[in-house]
């Protein structure tokens, strides 16, 4: 990783642009990856939930890695996710994400089998040997199936070439034994609705799908909580945290919510994949609280 790349702030999970065949358009993306270097954000999160990482093949996930690289070129912090049902996926995909330029990989834990925790250790004691890059841990129980004890969490950390977590999980408790007992961990905020807190409790930036939407917020969110502005950050937090109820209110979740909104902003990088299905609903309250949030009319 380069030294001069700060490990840290607002990292935005980038969406992945499919044409109207729902095949990879990966130029489709260039506009929106420009404009968000230009707002400030400070890197991007590449393969994960809401990139559909695990809807796609992994030559598809590597011509999306490598574009986003060379269009960032630089400019910010790359995160690859590579978690995938096969380990020998998982460590080819993290292995290209090094030879094009990225900084840190991460993974969410495997799926699908009820693993022990030892297994679970395993796994990213692997990775962390066979990365050439550092490895961020991916907490998201809500996804994964199951919560990881804080000591299971703790004993990951401590592996080496482990950095740290994205702690996309609501249990801010354990987020604090995390913090002190593996105090030099980079550890992200993952829940959108909850960066105000996590950055308040040490964390070192966030990681949240509605970044895409909002990027203004978030940063201001950031820079508020870094000068001590706690009422600014709050103020903006429940900014963010209204559109953010209202797209969990939208059927059918969160990424053709995501993908409805960037098109409602300009940016047209096509449908979620199947089994999502396109929104149908009324959208008009999201919109208006969406357009408000940016200061658009």
């Amino acid at each position: 990783m380069t030294q001069s790349k700060h490990v840290g702030g607002v990292v935005v999970p980038l969406v992945t642009p499919f044409d109207h065949n729902g095949d990879l358009a990966a130029e489709n993306a260039r506009g929106l990856i420009g404009h968000l270097l230009d707002l400030g954000v400070h890197g991007f999160y590449v393969g994960g939930s809401t990139g559909e990482g695990f809807f796609q093949s992994a030559d598809e996930r590597c011509e999306y890695m490598q574009f986003v690289s060379e269009v960032v070129d630089g400019r910010g912090l790359l995160i690859a996710q590579v978690g995938a049902f096969s380990v020998r996926e998982v460590h080819q995909l993290a292995k290209f994400a090094a030879d094009v330029g990225y900084d840190i990989v991460s993974s969410t834990p495997p799926t699908y089998f009820t693993y022990t925790d030892a297994e679970l250790v395993e796994y990213y004691r692997h990775l962390a040997e066979v990365s050439q890059i550092p490895v961020l841990l991916y907490n998201v129980p809500g996804m994964a199936g199951r919560s990881l004890s804080i000591a299971t969490q703790v004993e990951m950390l401590k592996l080496p070439n482990v950095i740290g977590s994205k702690h996309t999980d609501m249990n801010f408790f354990s987020a604090e034994r995390l913090l002190r007992e593996v105090p030099d961990a980079a550890i992200f905020n993952g829940p959108d609705e909850m960066l105000t807190g996590g950055l308040a409790m040490g964390m070192v930036g966030g990681i949240g799908s509605t970044y895409n939407l909002m990027p203004r917020r978030y940063l201001g969110i950031y820079e508020a909580v870094r000068s001590g502005d706690m009422d600014g950050a709050r103020r903006s937090q429940a900014t963010v945290n209204d559109v953010t109820q209202e797209l969990l209110n939208l059927s059918p979740g969160v990424v053709p919510g995501i993908k409805f909104g960037l098109k409602l902003l300009g940016y047209d990088l096509g449908e979620a994949r199947r089994p999502f299905l396109p929104i149908t609903q009324d959208t008009s309250r999201f919109e208006a609280l969406l357009r408000n949030s940016e200061g658009m009319r």
